[in-house]
């Protein structure tokens, strides 16, 4: 059974929501409880430690909003499949960067609602996707969604994370028709971008959110910038 938690401070919008949400979780099977709540402050005070598989969030709440809640989500490592709710799609790309799972319009909640649960029940039927890297070290089983970026430097390549970096013998072409499924663009020869890290694409090169730079193809720019607005999309709002 699935733990929701859905945070709106309009509470009529977010019982309203929640029926919704279980009558599609139940449309595929699925049971679930559902916890509301008006206010960001009183929700972070009253969830515990058990894991919440679903959080709905509004992104524009008084007080603490939901791009603020979402942070301090993902500092505690809750590992919460986060969905943001909302009419402001000005803050979108802002929000982008925490990651979550999708973006849903409040006067679509239908149509998207429907997209994001089965997508939501897929995923979370089967594990993260895992590639295998063969270190100096040893084989690594590596989530991709880990990975910042790839950069190939004469016969090696270099995998970045986070909090880690693998160096391994083989090819950034080994990986790109692989990766590309999972959000990853070829933004230059030598570098495969995850497009979820990604703060901006300039003529100068690509902005990290942990404020590298890399190069980009010169020649390849307007198409980079197509190709990086589709893999929006598809993670907002599950568009292909």
């Amino acid at each position: 059974m699935y733990r929701i938690v859905v945070c709106d401070d309009d509470k009529y919008f977010a019982k309203v929501l929640g029926s919704k949400i279980k009558r599609e979780l139940n449309s595929h099977g699925e049971e679930c409880v559902v916890e509301y709540y008006v206010d960001g402050k009183e929700m972070l005070s009253r969830i515990d430690t058990k894991p919440i598989d679903v959080l709905f969030l509004d992104i524009d709440m008084p007080e603490v909003t939901g791009i603020e809640l979402a942070e301090t989500i993902q500092r505690e490592n809750l590992g919460t499949n986060i969905i943001f709710v909302t009419n402001r799609e000005d803050l979108v790309f802002k929000a982008i960067h925490y990651q979550p799972f999708r973006f849903i319009r409040k006067d679509k909640v239908d149509e998207e609602l429907a997209e994001a649960v089965a997508s939501l029940v897929k995923k979370m039927h089967s594990e993260d996707r895992l590639i295998e890297l063969k270190t100096k070290e040893g084989t690594v089983l590596l989530p991709v969604k880990k990975i910042i970026y790839m950069e190939s430097c004469k016969h090696y390549l270099f995998v970045y994370c986070e909090d880690h970096s693998y160096e391994v013998r083989d090819k950034i072409s080994n990986y790109e028709t692989e990766l590309s499924e999972y959000g990853f663009l070829k933004i230059h020869r030598s570098y495969l971008v995850n497009v979820r890290f990604i703060r901006s694409i300039k003529s100068t090169g690509v902005e990290l959110d942990n404020d590298e730079l890399l190069p980009i193809s010169r020649d390849k720019l307007q198409e980079i910038k197509k190709l990086y607005l589709v893999y929006m999309r598809k993670f907002v709002y599950g568009n292909h």
